[in-house]
């Protein structure tokens, strides 16, 4: 009797510390200067509703936030209801280390459709309930275009004069890997693409550019 109660306190204790590791309390623990006017209010809203409206904006000009949520994944999408068409995204995504403990990838993008960028990218160690900036994981923050085009460029289209937009994307087919992708602003400049994403894989310790 004494050997179930143990087995079922275990259980129960075990299953408290997993709910902490969820990708949605990650998302509640990320500071404010990354989720960009999420309070905590507005990140439950957003879990509840799947959408929320910025309280910074005016009758003329409204920030819109669209919360989409996977396995292991997050993805914030920031847009304009009127006017403007820019817009950027967040995305967050958790893997786990071969001890079991988590860490977390979180990028953010954006600009307008035709144009945009990656902006920032961020892993983390979580622990206790509290993300740490580790830059050891083997992502880096953006890639140099060169590494995309093809050798032997002609003077007209050196590396400095072709526009590409590029990001992060933390949720491609495989659940263990995360893809940097280009995409040329001009249809002029596919010929001299190699290739249009970097693939890195996790590997339980870091990430691997396959």
């Amino acid at each position: 009797m004494k050997k179930s109660k143990f087995i079922l306190l275990l259980t129960v204790c075990l299953s408290h510390g997993s709910l902490g590791q969820t990708i949605q309390e990650i998302f509640k623990a990320l500071p404010l200067s990354y989720t960009i006017e999420l309070s905590s209010e507005a990140k439950n809203l957003l879990i509840e509703e799947g959408n929320y409206t910025l309280p910074i904006g005016d009758s003329l000009e409204t920030m819109r936030v669209d919360y989409l949520a996977a396995k292991d994944y997050i993805k914030l999408q920031y847009y304009f209801t009127t006017g403007q068409s820019g817009f950027f995204v967040i995305e967050l995504k958790k893997f786990q280390k071969i001890d079991g403990a988590p860490i977390v990838v979180y990028s953010k993008f954006g600009g307008i459709p035709s144009a945009f960028e990656q902006h920032s990218l961020v892993t983390f160690d979580y622990k206790n309930g509290t993300l740490q900036s580790n830059k050891t994981l083997g992502l880096p923050d953006a890639i140099e275009t060169a590494v995309f085009l093809k050798e032997n460029l002609p003077d007209s289209l050196k590396e400095e004069k072709i526009s590409i937009s590029t990001s992060y994307n933390l949720n491609p087919e495989k659940s263990n890997q995360v893809e940097y992708e280009i995409s040329p602003q001009s249809d002029q400049f596919d010929p001299w693409i190699q290739t249009k994403k970097l693939t890195f894989e996790w590997n339980g310790q870091r990430f691997q550019k396959m």
